[in-house]
């Protein structure tokens, strides 16, 4: 088998129509909780489906949020060239979180449970990882925490922060609506142990959470190039192959990406904690494997609609703590 072949085998590493099967029986669970939903995750992969959902959309008076932002936390940042590149790129990268909102954040990760690959009953403090890890005999890939906005005000007001509206409202071109945060920790895993791509979703795919989104990601611990970085390839928000659009699996593997979009336009998104970025959820993008330093990032998210399925809410009774 040769390193392309490989590399399929693991993408698909139950077999496409197994894939695809699973893909369809996610969809079905989501779909019978918001048909809008199921609509949209159908159709709107289609640009003039986009466009025209993003016309249908009522508009609201994008010079309301200039007036607004003078209360950002963001008041060095100017949305109309963010958005301006946003519209061109998918990406735009630089905008850093400040000091007293990262140690605020990174106060609430080390003193909340973070539950261990997306389970909400192995619940563990961040600092007993390892020590969780032995006695289970588990080692962890992924751990989120939940209700995040809920429980930590510096994310909650990031959600409300009205530079970060202005941004989406110009780039989304319609009234922004806050439809939820996420928080989570990447770990590094050596290089010899096994390692579950899915859990990490360390391949490139792209996101349908609406008909136009927008997310702000920040880095709450440093990240180089062996801790994990998010990779994005840019313009691949209104640039995508044809194939790939009407094709029921979203992944793509890495020599796919090059053939398409080329090295050049695959951006690889390094920074030291509080650096932050915007980026379309349609652009395809990818995780990679910490194999250095445990990677925490933090998630707001913009859209248009809010269908209820795309936040870390999670009924705090179904929460457990492992010990």
């Amino acid at each position: 088998m040769n390193s392309q072949e490989s590399e399929i085998n693991l993408l698909f590493f139950r077999g496409f129509w197994l894939e695809v099967g699973s893909r369809l029986h996610a969809y079905s669970k989501k779909a019978s909780r918001n048909p809008k939903w199921f609509v949209m995750s159908v159709m709107g992969r289609f640009k003039i489906v986009r466009f025209v959902a993003k016309s249908l959309a009522k508009r609201r008076q994008i010079q309301n949020y200039h007036s607004e932002s003078t209360a950002s936390t963001f008041k060095h940042l100017d949305a109309n060239p963010i958005a301006t590149t946003l519209k061109k790129d998918g990406l735009y990268c630089g905008i850093i979180l400040p000091k007293n909102l990262q140690q605020e954040i990174l106060e609430f990760a080390h003193i909340t449970c973070c539950y261990g690959d997306r389970e909400p009953h192995l619940g563990f403090l961040y600092s007993k990882k390892e020590q969780i890890e032995k006695e289970i005999d588990r080692t962890f890939l992924t751990a989120q925490y939940f209700n995040t906005s809920l429980l930590c005000p510096a994310i909650k007001y990031l959600g409300s922060d009205p530079k970060l509206i202005e941004i989406a409202t110009l780039y989304l071109g319609v009234k922004p609506v806050y439809t939820g945060s996420r928080l989570w920790w990447n770990f590094a895993v050596k290089d010899e142990k096994p390692y579950d791509p899915n859990k990490t979703i360390t391949f490139f795919h792209y996101d349908l959470d609406d008909y136009a989104c927008l997310r702000f990601f920040f880095y709450l611990t440093d990240v180089g190039c062996h801790d994990g970085p998010h990779v994005c390839v840019r313009s691949s928000h209104i640039n995508k192959k044809t194939i790939h659009v009407f094709s029921p699996v979203k992944r793509r593997t890495d020599q796919d990406i090059i053939n398409y979009y080329k090295s050049e336009n695959i951006v690889t998104i390094c920074g030291e904690a509080g650096f932050g970025f915007a980026e379309d959820t349609f652009c395809y993008h990818k995780a990679t494997r910490p194999l250095r330093s445990d990677r925490l990032m933090l998630q707001i998210q913009f859209a248009i609609h809010d269908y209820g399925l795309h936040n870390d809410l999670k009924e705090p009774s179904l929460l457990k703590r492992i010990i």
